[in-house]
């Protein structure tokens, strides 16, 4: 017993250390972080490939992820899929229906670590601590914007363009969280995973990371991403990352 204490313990630990830390940045109280260590939260390993949430699953809960990257896709009946986006840390997926089953498919691209938050615990901990509902809205402002972006890409970008800002997004949002730098990313996505993201074939995909490559703008080279020239890149792109600031509320009110 006291060891399952200590366990649940060092989870909703972990669990506060990853909130507080960019790009979430959460400033809590005695308040909050008591709320967060009553939760009821699983820390769950995947391996790559693993299916982590099944589209048309029922599913109870939150995951907020810890390490890894991840991969969300809507599948189709005549076995079309679209990428919706690349979860990596501090992200959360798992997004549903209000009866409970999951449109889309999460799966693991490398090997994940996911905390899995039931929600009638996470709503028990909302009632004695409301501020922490304010995080969680920064979280879905957040990933609205970015779903935003990414129906952009598909809908009114070109093949080039949006090849360099899906990329560009992507280094930030990894150097946010500490896995980048300026220079560039390390990136497990293939390119068959990519262009599934971008709307393009595996073979147009290859054309445009080419054509990059020869314009002296970025490698993409054994899961790794270098920008060469990132202020070319940015202005081909139209790129502004303010879209991904986590800020909804003046933070200083909040107190």
């Amino acid at each position: 017993m006291h060891n399952k204490s200590q366990n649940a313990n060092g989870v909703t630990n972990a669990l506060s250390e990853l909130l507080t830390s960019p790009p979430i940045a959460a400033d809590f109280g005695t308040t909050e972080l008591q709320a967060i260590s009553g939760l009821q939260v699983e820390e769950r390993h995947f391996q790559t490939d693993q299916t982590i949430i099944n589209q048309g699953e029922r599913i109870r809960s939150i995951h907020l992820v810890q390490s890894g990257w991840g991969c969300v896709h809507r599948d189709l009946s005549n076995g079309e899929r679209q990428v919706l986006d690349f979860p990596m840390r501090s992200d959360f997926v798992g997004l549903r229906t209000a009866a409970g089953r999951s449109y889309n498919t999460v799966a693991a691209i490398t090997p994940m670590t996911v905390f899995e938050i039931p929600l009638n615990s996470l709503a028990h901990a909302i009632n004695s601590a409301p501020k922490l509902s304010f995080v969680l809205i920064e979280l879905f402002a957040r990933q609205r914007s970015m779903l935003i972006e990414h129906i952009t890409n598909i809908g009114c970008r070109s093949a080039l363009v949006r090849t360099a800002h899906l990329l560009l997004e992507l280094g930030d949002r990894a150097k946010a969280c500490g896995m980048g730098e300026d220079t560039g990313f390390y990136c497990p996505i293939t390119q068959y995973q990519l262009a599934d993201a971008l709307g393009l074939s595996p073979i147009h995909m290859n054309r445009m990371l080419r054509e990059l490559r020869e314009e002296g703008l970025l490698i993409f080279k054994n899961s790794r991403v270098e920008y060469l020239n990132r202020k070319g890149l940015v202005y081909l792109a139209e790129y502004d990352g303010e879209f991904m600031n986590m800020s909804v509320f003046d933070r200083a009110t909040l107190h």
